[in-house]
């Protein structure tokens, strides 16, 4: 029997050296036969060992009845047996020496209580002996840099495995093999990609960490479902950045509604995808919505990594896909090209003057398409300093192979001439164009078939441009030690504004009436006009329910507007608890902004700022944030949003305080982290914007049970 191996690291982990493929087969209908063909096709030089007790010998290797009967420990294992079987295996393994395991098999955690039991034990044996474990529920992994397929799809079938610049990790190992196919099919290769499955022992960040750390990764992609460590997950994120990598993720659940709003707005407004997409803008990481896109981007980024293309050339064989593809561009809020006066003149040779322009219609050439035409438009486009990036849609012509070659040939002449700048062309035949997709693909030029694809491509490049990793906010010097508020629960609006004005949000003054003739002598300390608020923890849309009463000029108008308030809410909403009346000198102010907060179960306090007043649940126009921010980045939220225009002035008004309010987002955002994990909800709506500073009107605040210690993922926006 071997020994048992010692703690080591990741890399030496993930690129074994040696490999047992326990239930080998030369049935390709069986896991063990489709990862046993693929091993030895791709040319895998470290020794490979089939176990197969009924076997001597399989595709001329030599079988072996168990891992403990190799004549070396394998680095590494790759099992695909019955579940009830896996412990044993596991064991069998760990007790053999083996670094690590690749478990396909399915029915653990993600099949319930009882699967994840089985798992935790199969994990449990393994750390015993030091060994580490992938999967279960996994696919495997293909690192093509190492000539290694360890895995069952069918995919791998194929004459070689590209090596390329581009790690993938994917929680998918189903859609790792198409993301796979897919992109070696257009010559687009990976250093690594990992099928990490239910994340057991080693998860995400540990292959993430793995491909920050390997020489031959420049870009890391991931699909994602979940995150396990949201802590580990933004650090290993701001690994990434800070190693000048760049890291692209693809979620699923973006649809997936947040908690109950029955609280607040926020909650309703910035579910958990909304939490995960925050941490990743904070940390300098992208999330995209399609795979294909996501690997298109990575090939370019991988190429290019310091293109910032901010402006884009068409170039077509089609005024009407030329049209089109600007509309989409558009669509996406990516710019388009304005020719330099050289461009313009360059173009005059093949095209009439009032035609050189941007969409380039190189139908519309004087001359053929094959007469130089073609290789001189790209050329001269990618010439043109103010074109960063060129798209090229190629549509049904004749000798479409030779239009794509001359595409090429334009390119190349450029780069000779140091202009070097990225290139999508998009191929829109189907059969008619497939000599076309060969010739691109041996001359190394990436193409997609999809304009959707190459719209999302280019703007999700331009949203990637502008992230950075924002460093930790400095916290206001006037900021109070903590929170001064002990209860936990629904906190009223008057103790809510309280705490906001501790903390440096302007409110208006108010104060708590028990009833309506309390109400009349809280008016006569305060100054005309009044405001008038039910107080009810049932009552999130107070003015539904006839508990809002503006513009009382009187004490006594006061005390009338509380009788009838009172009266209308007993007749509506009998079984709601009402704690009092909030009497308030009425603010002034030109624009209503909602300003927000909650907590998320991995990230901790998710800030959340948009249009307010009643809009903010009708809009929906919202930006979120990590909290704590400051106010640099809350001006950045404010701009994310429609309403941020009407910050600016709009006809003739003068531009309202957007520093002020920008404080004041800060300060909020300082008081919901200091907060802790006693924090749930906060609601400050609305915000009154004026030219010369803002004033919180409103506020709700739900505090937990939790201690006074901020949530361990706090750092997310730091």
């Amino acid at each position: 029997m071997h020994g048992a191996p010692q703690d080591r690291s990741i890399e030496e982990t993930l690129t074994p050296r040696s490999v047992a493929v326990i239930g080998a087969s030369e049935d390709l209908t069986k896991f063990g036969g489709r990862i046993l063909k693929s091993l030895i096709q791709h040319g895998f030089e470290g020794a490979i060992y089939p176990i197969n007790p009924q076997r001597e010998s399989l595709r001329g290797l030599a079988c072996y009845p168990s891992v403990q009967r190799t004549p070396a420990p394998p680095d590494m294992a790759i099992m695909a047996v019955p579940p009830d079987a896996v412990r044993e295996t596991v064991a069998a393994c760990a007790e053999a020496g083996i670094k690590a395991a690749i478990i396909v098999t399915a029915k653990f955690s993600e099949a319930g209580d009882e699967g994840a039991a089985r798992e935790r034990e199969v994990v449990e044996v393994a750390r015993r002996h030091g060994m580490r474990i992938i999967g279960p529920n996994c696919l495997g992994l293909i690192s093509p840099v190492n000539n290694l397929a360890l895995c069952a799809s069918p995919a791998l079938f194929v004459p070689e495995l590209p090596p390329g610049e581009i790690g993938f990790v994917s929680q998918s190992g189903a859609l790792m093999a198409t993301v796979f196919d897919r992109a070696i099919t257009r010559g687009i290769g990976f250093s690594h990609c990992f099928s990490i499955g239910n994340q057991a022992d080693l998860e995400l960040c540990d292959f993430v960490e793995f491909l920050v750390a390997d020489p031959h990764t420049k870009v890391i992609c991931s699909y994602l479902e979940g995150v396990k460590d949201a802590t580990r997950f933004v650090a290993t994120a701001r690994r990434v950045h800070d190693a000048g990598k760049r890291w692209i993720i693809v979620k699923a659940g973006r649809s997936e509604a947040g908690a109950a709003a029955a609280f607040s707005h926020t909650a309703s407004l910035a579910g958990s995808f909304e939490a995960f997409a925050a941490a990743c803008r904070a940390a300098g990481v992208l999330v995209m919505d399609d795979t294909d896109a996501m690997t298109l981007l990575a090939a370019l980024l991988g190429r290019f990594p310091e293109t910032d293309p901010r402006s884009t050339a068409i170039v077509t064989t089609s005024g009407g896909s030329g049209a089109i593809a600007a509309d989409r561009l558009t669509d996406g809020s990516v710019p388009l090209a304005s020719f330099a006066p050289t461009t313009v003149t360059a173009l005059q040779v093949h095209y009439p003057a009032e035609l050189c322009t941007n969409p380039v219609d190189m139908g519309a050439a004087e001359r053929g398409l094959l007469t130089g035409v073609v290789s001189d438009t790209v050329d001269i486009v990618l010439r043109d300093p103010a074109t960063d990036i060129i798209l090229t849609p190629v549509t049904t012509v004749p000798d479409i192979k030779l239009v794509a070659e001359h595409v090429v040939v334009g390119e190349q002449r450029a780069a000779e001439a140091g202009y070097v700048k990225p290139h999508i062309l998009l191929l829109q035949p189907a059969q008619s164009g497939e000599a076309a997709r060969g010739a691109l693909k041996q001359a190394k030029a990436l193409y997609t078939d999809n304009l959707d694809e190459a719209v999302r491509t280019i703007a999700a490049w331009q949203r990637l441009a502008s992230l950075r990793r924002r460093a930790a906010p400095e916290r206001p010097a006037d900021l109070p030690a903590a929170p001064g508020i002990g209860r936990g629960g629904a906190i009223d609006e008057i103790a809510a504004k309280r705490l906001l004005d501790a903390y440096g949000v302007p409110v208006n003054r108010a104060e708590l009436a028990r009833d309506a003739q309390n109400a009349a002598a809280c008016a006569e300390r305060l100054r005309a006009p009044f405001a008038v608020k039910v107080i009810s923890p049932d009552i999130v849309h107070k003015s539904d329910v006839g508990g809002v009463a503006l513009d009382l000029d009187t004490a006594s108008a006061v005390e009338e507007a509380v009788t009838g308030m009172a009266e209308r809410i007993e007749a509506r909403l009998p079984e709601a608890r009402i704690e009092g009346y909030a009497v308030q000198e009425m603010a002034a102010g030109d624009l209503e902004m909602f300003v927000g907060a909650r907590r998320d179960p991995q990230f901790g306090p998710i800030l959340v700022v948009g249009a307010g007043g009643i809009l903010v649940e009708l809009l929906r126009d919202v930006a979120v944030a990590c909290a704590p921010i400051d106010a640099t980045a809350a001006l950045e939220l404010l701009n994310a949003c429609a309403a941020s225009r009407l910050l600016g002035g709009v006809r003739g008004r003068p531009p309202l305080d957007v520093a002020a309010l920008a404080d004041a987002i800060s300060r909020v955002s300082w008081l919901v982290h200091d907060l802790g994990d006693r924090f749930e909800q906060l609601d400050v709506n609305p915000v009154l914007v004026s030219t010369d500073g803002c004033v919180a009107v409103d506020a709700r605040l739900l505090l937990g049970t939790g201690s006074d210690d901020a949530n361990g993922a706090e750092g997310a926006s730091a």
